[in-house]
């Protein structure tokens, strides 16, 4: 059974620029992605999953959508761009937040631009330390968006 969450962030990625080098218009466009993604998740049950909330106040961070059904965070790295750098931040936000709370998640889902994300996330590092991971009770899970739904 397909994902609600990915699904809602494969349908908010349709709203991606296309070839467009202008830095601002760029950077608007994928504040409108997160946007439109946190809102058609929300509306799946706002009861079960939180929207943005902090991992603890004195870090000043949050995680994108919490399911706390399923203790799953989601994170959704719009831009694939210097996704490696937002991964690893993401997965030690899960390990805090883990330190931090009593109710524990056990899986974190990174989702980002295939096209400029799958380079650099779904290399050799990237893919030991999600195994490390494993072996120490979180899974994480790599998802991808992509311009066609193809």
């Amino acid at each position: 059974m397909p994902d609600p969450i990915i699904q809602a962030a494969q349908e908010a990625f349709k709203l991606r620029l296309q070839d467009n080098n202008d830095v601002s218009a760029n950077t608007k466009n994928a504040q409108a992605i997160a946007k439109t993604w946190r809102s058609l998740v929300h509306d799946l049950d706002p009861n079960r999953y939180l929207i943005e909330t902090m991992v603890t106040p004195s870090l000043d961070q949050k995680v994108d959508v919490v399911d706390t059904t399923a203790g799953t965070a989601y994170e959704f790295k719009v831009s694939g761009k210097n996704a490696t750098a937002e991964f690893y931040k993401d997965v030690v936000k899960v390990i805090i937040w883990n330190e931090k709370r009593k109710s524990k998640l056990s899986r974190l889902v990174f989702i980002t631009d295939e096209e400029h994300g799958r380079p650099f996330i779904d290399a050799p590092m990237p893919r030991a330390y999600i195994e490390y991971l494993k072996g120490h009770g979180l899974e994480v899970v790599v998802a991808y968006v992509h311009r066609d739904e193809t």
